[in-house]
């Protein structure tokens, strides 16, 4: 794990070298003598030292388990994070976007020793933490219009949304994305988790029956349980997967196909008989069976003969012969322990930068237990087994509560770590949590965080509806963006570029490359972003009378949350000496390419 320093100095040199190259008058910079000025702002990072870490209060069961770790094998760790840094994260985690700085300034000023946890509880009721994790859930079901027609992804959206506020258990949304039944996905919200993995042939109206129980198989086992069954779908995993799954190495392809057969009385029909070119889809349960011979357009040839009976390929249970089958898949599916595990995994991923088990779709079941470990040079996976038992536990025992987990998380201290580590890290001290792993933004919360601290939105309008939104976690999917408003293009290839999925043959990135620091530097979008129009912050900013001190003060807290230091309070009044709209554009600019303001820690 990089630390924050290391982050920021790999960052600052990419960015110090393209402004370098860059040439005298252009359009996104100030002048050469100015430009020095500026690369010493953008490389100076808050590189203070953590204080030695304190005595840490053990808030619940997680940090028994990772502090009682620590004290075991004598690993020191971070201490806490202070009022901002935590503030800020949490903002992140849960919302999406980085919080208000006259709410900072309310936080940092309470007495409240209770207020950290207010906070949390507020935050996970609001608007933008629905939306962020609405949003998430778009990602994971991969509800792209393209493949469930726009009506059917925004009522997903929506329908997601509604459970998400309305706190449903996990474990029944889950049920009901596998066993929705509809006339059409675009009058049923949770049928677009079915229809999305339909396989077409040779024509549109030509769906591929047991290709299409496959894909549902694969996708519901790879997001709810967290095991990828995509290899043993075409072979045995004898002979191919000993040196990537023991698990998966000793599961045969007919252990797959039974457990498709779940899906094998699944009928998923294009409706073409209103317009081929809607991809619109009727599910029903009329289906004939899971054929073991049946052709296949997406895999080598199946081998099998005849139809076959469901078996669960993790526990070999079969479905009761008087209930449907698909509501069999998903009674089995949520009450294995697995479940549990691989959900609660795959949040702290989210919540903590790393999972238990990372990456948190690609357990290996025969890697799990501590009282049977597996053979050398094999390792235990998860990184802290019993703290992955103790949160699925939890989990279960509050009725599958998404919110209660979230809450569970944050309020511990060892998510309330600083990023920040007193002494030399060691890579040994990772697997205990001993302090916050640094990452970059994603695509989505880099946009939505500048948004946010610019107050400058360009309204998105959703297609197919009279509604229009700010952030990108309101979107619908990520095809939003491909529609005339003003900006589309730029800024649809500036969150492609930061790693946003299209949800239909991408999958989401948080690598950086070049073209990231060419678009902060001079990205149409960026350049608009950081002007002094009338609406935007900055222009506010300006048009109240206050000293220069105070103005840069202001803009360090709405972007960075934090008071400069003297050093770049010194170099920032040089920026801005000219005292023009255009020099303090070029603050708010600088203060866009921190990596302090790019990276989440």
């Amino acid at each position: 794990m990089l630390s924050l320093r290391s982050a920021s100095l790999a960052c600052c040199l990419t960015l110090s070298a393209l402004a370098q190259q860059l040439p005298d008058g252009h359009p996104s910079l100030p002048n050469s003598s100015q430009r020095q000025k500026l690369s010493a702002l953008t490389a100076s990072v808050r590189g203070d030292a953590a204080a030695p870490a304190g005595p840490i209060v053990r808030r619940n069961f997680i940090d028994e388990h990772l502090f009682g770790a620590m004290q075991r094998d004598h690993i020191p760790h971070a201490p806490l994070a202070s009022d901002e840094e935590f503030f800020r994260r949490l903002h992140l985690d849960l919302t999406g976007r980085i919080g208000s700085s006259l709410d900072l300034e309310k936080f940092v000023a309470s007495p409240d020793p209770a207020k950290r946890d207010k906070l949390i509880d507020e935050l996970t009721v609001s608007h933008a933490f629905k939306a962020r994790w609405t949003y998430w859930f778009g990602d994971l079901a991969k509800t792209a219009a393209n493949r469930v027609g726009n009506e059917g992804k925004n009522l997903f959206y929506k329908w997601i949304y509604d459970n998400i506020h309305l706190n449903r258990p996990y474990d029944q949304i889950v049920r009901d994305m596998l066993t929705a039944n509809a006339s059409s996905n675009w009058y049923n919200g949770p049928a677009s988790y079915v229809a999305r993995w339909v396989v077409i042939g040779l024509t549109c109206e030509d769906t591929v029956h047991e290709d299409t129980s496959d894909e549902l198989a694969i996708s519901a086992v790879k997001h709810f349980m967290g095991v990828d069954l995509s290899c043993v779908s075409c072979h045995d995993g004898a002979n191919h997967l000993e040196k990537i799954n023991l698990h998966l190495a000793s599961r045969k392809r007919e252990e797959l196909w039974k457990t498709a057969a779940f899906f094998g009385g699944t009928r998923v029909l294009r409706r073409v008989e209103i317009d081929t070119s809607r991809d619109e889809y009727s599910i029903d349960d009329e289906g004939p069976g899971y054929d073991a011979a049946a052709r296949t357009v997406v895999r080598v040839p199946r081998n099998g003969k005849g139809k076959l009976e469901p078996a669960f390929l993790f526990n070999g249970e079969k479905p009761s012969p008087t209930k449907p089958l698909r509501s069999e898949f998903a009674r089995i599916l949520t009450s294995h322990p697995q479940f549990d595990r691989s959900t609660v995994n795959m949040f702290w991923a989210e919540m903590m930068g790393v999972g238990i088990v990372d990456p948190p779709l690609e357990f290996d079941l025969l890697r799990q237990d501590p009282t049977k470990p597996p053979p050398a040079p094999w390792t235990l996976q998860p990184s802290n087994p019993e703290l992955l038992d103790a949160l699925a536990a939890d989990f279960r025992a509050h009725n599958h509560d998404l919110r209660h987990l979230f809450r569970t998380i944050a309020k511990s201290s060892a998510y309330q770590l600083s990023s920040r580590f007193p002494g030399e890290w060691k890579e040994a001290y990772a697997k205990y949590f001993a302090r916050r792993f640094v990452r970059r933004l994603t695509a989505e919360q880099l946009h939505d965080s500048l948004i946010f601290a610019t107050n400058l939105q360009t309204k998105i309008p959703i297609r197919g509806t009279n509604i229009s939104v700010d952030y990108a976690t309101e979107l619908r999917s990520p095809e939003d963006l491909k529609q005339p408003f003003p900006g589309a293009k730029d800024l649809y290839f500036f969150l492609d570029s930061f790693g946003q999925t299209n949800r239909e043959y991408s999958e989401r990135t948080n690598e950086g490359d070049v073209t990231q620091a060419v678009l902060l530097l001079n990205s149409p979008f960026v350049r608009g972003q950081v002007r002094s129009v009338p609406g935007s912050f900055l222009h506010s900013l300006l048009s109240t009378p206050s000293a220069p001190e105070q103005r840069i003060d202001k803009l360090f807290h709405r972007f960075l949350l934090r008071a400069p230091a003297p050093e770049e309070l010194r170099l920032s009044l040089a920026v801005i000496a000219s005292g023009d709209a255009k020099a303090y554009e070029d603050l708010q600019w600088l203060l866009v390419n921190k990596v302090e303001f790019l990276f989440h820690y």
